[in-house]
């Protein structure tokens, strides 16, 4: 059963977190960079990728904005999805598939 566990998490949950990470990153800054004017959302190429990262990231945002409500312009839910999802795939997981691990009888 570990070591089902331990390959689970390896292949497929930590890369797909992983994944998840990066596309956070990748809202954020382009949020940015629409907001500071450097890209334009009249570009159709800018208003498709900003759609594409929209249906990944509303889904997982909306529930946070539910309880915690922005800051002026500040919205924290993405930092706290972020900061869940680190939790989640640096000690959370790791740890369950810890207590997995078959125990040495001497």
């Amino acid at each position: 059963m570990h070591s089902l566990l331990l390959a689970l998490y390896s292949y497929f949950l930590h890369p797909l977190l992983s994944l998840l990470l990066l596309i956070i990153f990748v809202y954020v800054v382009m949020s940015w960079l629409v907001v500071g004017g450097v890209i334009s959302m009249r570009n159709p190429t800018v208003r498709q990728i900003q759609s594409v990262l929209d249906s990944v990231m509303m889904p997982l945002l909306r529930p946070i904005q539910r309880y915690v409500p922005p800051l002026g312009q500040l919205d924290l839910s993405v930092f706290l999805l972020a900061l869940g999802i680190l939790f989640t795939r640096d000690w959370l997981l790791p740890t369950i598939i810890g207590f997995t691990r078959p125990a040495l009888h001497y």
